[in-house]
């Protein structure tokens, strides 16, 4: 019951606008739980007017039955008036057997024919449209709370700082948006309908079974408490299954992504029958790991079903002593059907919480993660850049690795940038923090005079434009991916951005154009193309700022030669941050600074910078750069910056 509650107040936010047809499923529930014990009711009835001397019970004399003892024990008045009530309905209900219902050797009636013909099938009518309606309503609820739920696990973990998915697998990330959720569905669908009905049908048929004889009803009952350590025992193993399947299921997820997206990699060594090998591993223990929960969710039913045929024997015994009638047995032998059957389900439903449970610990754990770049619940929008964006001593460390220390810098609009610096100096963390990918431990960044935490995010985000070697291409049509640089774009403009990324040529070749789709990851086209695409991508946004993160370094001469062409295009009249580090790419620079170890060590013009023996002219010397010139002759890697 705690593992149920503790589902159902997860789940109960996402259900509320769902809340009318998860009443009429309960509602439904409750029918056909009730209908039970009235198919029952009625079977007895027809069952005693068909046998013509019912054999009475032996009653000792001086024996009250059930009923005059508990009268003789309360107030005349209140017995005088229970008493007639009581005869009133034993009057109207007779009435109403002998009107609709036929007796053996009373001659029958064409109404009691009806309804010897249509009483049962219309109580058993009942009965199967509360279920059927039950579980439809419950499974509409579930469905549509799970898509809802899927959608706000992904809302939650794209708000979440670039901390986290540097941290977290995406294999995890996948098995919590889709097998969390489906475990939860599947609970809210089967779980919560038969978490309803069969407590009520439990409920109902002992109620009546009671009514009918207490005797027979405790022998029925006796062995009830057994069923319930299996239950115990074995939804705690399937709990603890389901935890180390999740697991080993988060690792195969997070293989099956690392192997497919490095498949280059993974041929070109021959690393095939090794990954698949280790594929193999997980799915022997995920395999293990769920016959663990089918054995703890199998074997509750039969040991219940064992248990419920002793009930049956103990009951045939006890009615042969005590010379009970034929239509008692046959109605208590329903009755252990009716009563046992719903426990099986609700002993199954206990292992199946205990599995959901832990999906659900995980989904809650992703929607409380806070995000380390918050935004203030009062900022202002920044919709324009007008003076210069400043970094104020600025420090920021992965962790307990330094990587920025104390560093000034300030960028007017208009400047050219360029960033150069060995692999790890601090490079791209400068960029992140730009973006506010992350927040400085120390110091502060302004734009315009304004700290970037007390600006609007996503308005700040609207002045900047990123050009970087990991391209990314969305698996749409050329125009949308186009588009993604700035929603809602006019076809006008996309065609136009295209044509200042030099990129309609290439694009109207496509099968269909600026229809095309892509693809995943854009595998249709060549790495060039790829970095086309995102240039026009920064030219539809039109914004301010242009950040170039090793733009053309993944290009091979003559591609990188055509890119270089559309991004001096796009870089006039814009403030250009740029990181390279092919230094010759720096020539247009107004200013460049030089990282090393988290520090600006060197500032300063590319002619000045190379002149001055330091650093820069070293890098610049290792790429085949003369000292005292300014050509490019070679290409080599001076690091990529972290």
């Amino acid at each position: 019951m705690a593992r149920l509650l503790s589902i159902f107040r997860f789940s109960w936010p996402y259900i509320q606008a769902y809340r009318w047809r998860l009443y009429g499923a309960i509602l439904a529930g409750i029918v056909f739980g009730l209908s039970n014990a009235g198919v029952l009711g009625l079977t007895r009835t027809l069952l005693n007017r068909l046998d013509p001397e019912p054999e009475a019970i032996p009653k000792s004399e001086g024996d009250p039955s059930r009923f005059e003892w508990v009268m003789d024990r309360l107030s005349p008045a209140l017995s005088d008036s229970i008493g007639a009530a009581v005869l009133a309905l034993r009057t109207a209900a007779e009435r109403g057997l002998d009107l609709f219902f036929p007796e053996m050797g009373v001659p029958i009636t064409w109404l009691q024919a009806i309804g010897a013909i249509l009483g049962l099938p219309i109580l058993v009518s009942i009965r199967s449209a509360g279920q059927y309606l039950s579980a439809y309503w419950m499974s509409w609820v579930g469905e549509r709370m799970v898509n809802d739920l899927r959608v706000e696990v992904l809302d939650r973990l794209s708000q979440l700082s670039l901390n986290y998915f540097n941290q977290a697998k995406i294999g995890d990330m996948i098995t919590r948006i889709n097998g969390d959720t489906l475990m939860l569905q599947h609970c809210i669908s089967h779980g919560v309908k038969h978490s309803v009905t069969d407590p009520v049908t439990i409920l109902a048929v002992f109620v009546f079974l009671l009514v009918s004889d207490w005797q027979l009803t405790l022998i029925v009952m006796f062995l009830l408490p057994v069923c319930l350590f299996p239950v115990i025992i074995y939804g705690k193993k399937a709990r603890q299954a389901s935890k180390k399947k999740v697991k080993a299921n988060v690792t195969q997820a997070s293989l099956i992504v690392e192997m497919l997206s490095a498949i280059r990699v993974v041929k070109a060594y021959s690393l095939e029958a090794r990954e698949v090998g280790r594929f193999r591993a997980l799915s022997r223990q995920i395999f293990g790991h769920t016959m663990k929960g089918i054995r703890a969710h199998g074997i509750v039913g039969p040991i219940i079903e064992t248990v419920s045929m002793i009930a049956v024997g103990a009951l045939i015994v006890f009615v042969v002593h005590t010379q009970r009638s034929v239509t008692d047995l046959v109605m208590f032998f329903a009755g252990i059907i009716m009563f046992y059957m719903p426990i099986k389900k609700l002993a199954k439903l206990h292992v199946l919480f205990e599995q959901t449970s832990v999906g659900v610990q995980r989904l809650e754990s992703v929607l409380a993660e806070v995000p380390e770049v918050a935004e203030k619940p009062s900022v202002e929008a920044v919709d324009q850049f007008d003076h210069a964006i400043v970094f104020d001593r600025v420090s920021f460390a992965y962790g307990d690795e330094l990587v920025l220390n104390d560093v000034s810098l300030r960028i007017p609009r208009g400047r050219r940038l360029g960033i150069a610096g060995a692999s790890g100096s601090g490079k791209s963390t400068l960029i992140n923090l730009l973006f506010r990918f992350f927040d400085p431990m120390s110091g502060r960044i302004q734009v315009d005079g304004r700290e970037l935490t007390d600006v609007k995010l996503k308005s700040y985000r609207q002045l900047l434009a990123l050009v970087s070697q990991d391209v990314v291409v969305f698996d749409q049509s050329v125009a949308d991916n186009i588009a993604s640089g700035r929603p809602g774009a006019s076809m006008t403009a996309i065609r136009e951005a295209a044509r200042q990324a030099h990129a309609v040529d290439f694009i109207e070749s496509l099968e269909d154009g600026f229809e095309t789709r892509l693809g995943e990851r854009g595998v249709t086209l060549s790495g060039g193309q790829r970095q086309r695409i995102a240039i026009a991508r920064a030219f539809v946004r039109n914004a301010p700022i242009l950040v170039l993160d090793e733009a053309t370094a993944a290009l091979d001469a003559k591609a990188e030669e055509e890119v270089q062409r559309a991004i001096d295009e796009l870089a006039e009249n814009r403030t250009v941050i740029c990181i390279a580090h092919r230094l010759a790419t720096l020539q247009g620079m107004d200013e460049i600074i030089v990282l090393d170890q988290g520090r600006i060590v060197e500032q300063g013009a590319y002619e000045v910078l190379l002149s001055q023996n330091g650093l820069f002219a070293q890098m610049a010397n290792r790429q085949g750069i003369a000292i005292q010139g300014s050509e490019s002759e070679g290409a080599g890697d001076g690091g990529v910056g972290r």
